[in-house]
C-alpha cells in the first residue's frame, strides 16, 4: 500500500502541477487579450481622430470651394448684364442708322 500512496501521491503531485500550469497559461491568455484590447481601442481612437481631422479639412476647403463658386456665379451674373446693357446699346444704335439710312434713302429718292 506504500507504493501506492506513493503512486497516488505522485499523480495528485503531477495533476497539482498541471493544474498550476493550466492557470499560468490561461492567466497568459487572458492578459493576452487584454493587451490586445487595448491596442485596438488605442488604433480605433488614433482612426477616429484622424478621420475627424480629415472631415475638417474636408469641410473647410468645400466652403471655400463654396465661396469661390458663389463668387464665379455673381461676375458671370455681372458680365451677363454687361453683354445684355451692350447688346441693347448696339441694337439701338443698328436701329437709329438704319432708320436714318431709311430717311436718306427716302430723300434720295
Amino acid at each position: 500500500m506504500t507504493e501506492q500512496n506513493s503512486n497516488e501521491a505522485a499523480l495528485a503531485q503531477q495533476i497539482g502541477h498541471l493544474t498550476g500550469e493550466i492557470r499560468a497559461m490561461h492567466a497568459a491568455v487572458i492578459a493576452s487579450i487584454e493587451h490586445l484590447r487595448e491596442d485596438m481601442r488605442r488604433v480605433e481612437t488614433s482612426s477616429n481622430a484622424r478621420i475627424d481631422r480629415l472631415e475638417d479639412k474636408m469641410s473647410s476647403r468645400f466652403g471655400s470651394v463654396e465661396g469661390k463658386i458663389g463668387e464665379l456665379q455673381t461676375e458671370d451674373k455681372r458680365i451677363i448684364e454687361k453683354v445684355a446693357k451692350i447688346g441693347a446699346l448696339g441694337g439701338g444704335a443698328g436701329g437709329a442708322l438704319v432708320a436714318g439710312m431709311v430717311e436718306i434713302l427716302k430723300r434720295m429718292g
